[in-house]
């Protein structure tokens, strides 16, 4: 190839445009007067479900029953499996603030954080785990929502909660005779 051919090539190569790139675009929640409502993003058709984001189940998205009142029950059936993990998700989300125990004496409240309820109170034992869902999804006073958490690990997470619950307040009945024995040698 010639110097002159080589001059014709890259002038030509210069010319080339990415048209795609230059096209006119709206970014995302930018004015547009072209639509009735001046709004860029638009709805979706009445009817439409969209794939992926059709939250049906009130029982699993909201931790409500079909009347509105919070569940009693868990959406699905948990093991030792899902323990674990909701033990795991609350020592990254929860423990800065509630404590490795839940009883409101994490790392951020020592270090000014206002106090949160301890999971031990009677109001909270005695919450639904529907309830603590909730809480857990939208906050409550100072605490944040914790809805971009996976919503299974959410429920995990209150599981978790109510083990905790549960291994601080258990009634003696609910104890193995062995389990007995060991707490009355743990008051000598």
């Amino acid at each position: 190839m010639s110097r002159a051919d080589a001059i014709v090539v890259l002038l030509v190569l210069a010319a080339c445009e990415q048209k795609m790139r230059d096209q006119p675009r709206l970014d995302p929640l930018e004015e547009a007067p072209f639509f009735a409502d001046d709004m860029e993003a638009r709805r979706l058709a009445p009817g439409v479900v969209p794939r992926g984001q059709a939250r049906l189940d009130r029982h699993l998205w909201e931790g409500r029953a079909a009347d509105g009142q919070f569940v009693a029950t868990y959406p699905f059936a948990l093991d030792r499996a899902d323990l674990a993990r909701g033990q795991q998700r609350f020592g990254i989300h929860c423990t800065p603030c509630h404590g490795r125990l839940g009883d409101g004496d994490g790392m951020a409240v020592r270090r000014g954080y206002p106090t949160p309820p301890g999971f031990t109170t009677a109001r909270l034992r005695d919450a639904s785990p529907g309830y603590l869902f909730d809480v857990v999804t939208h906050g409550r006073a100072t605490m944040p929502d914790y809805d971009h958490i996976d919503v299974f690990d959410r429920w995990r997470i209150v599981a978790w909660v109510q083990v905790l619950q549960l291994s601080q307040h258990a009634p003696a009945a609910v104890l193995t005779a062995d389990d007995r024995m060991h707490l009355v040698e743990a008051r000598r």
